[in-house]
């Protein structure tokens, strides 16, 4: 149990695991998420304040 807990460790704080970069287009990603088309105006109130929270958790996160 002590050599897993220690590998973890280990292996979770290399600088390469922890630096990673990915590029995503947050607005495609949400627009998937809540199920509407990219770029669509056709979407109920319900599915805007989805893409909005949606949004808001990338922003948290600071996804861009």
């Amino acid at each position: 149990m002590k050599i897993l807990l220690a590998s973890a460790i280990v292996l979770f704080s290399l600088p390469g695991f922890s630096q990673e970069v990915y590029k995503i287009n947050a607005n495609k990603f949400c627009a998937d998420a809540v199920g509407i088309p990219y770029q669509s105006d056709n979407f109920s109130d319900e599915e805007w304040e989805q893409f909005k929270h949606c949004l808001n958790v990338l922003r948290t996160y600071k996804v861009k």
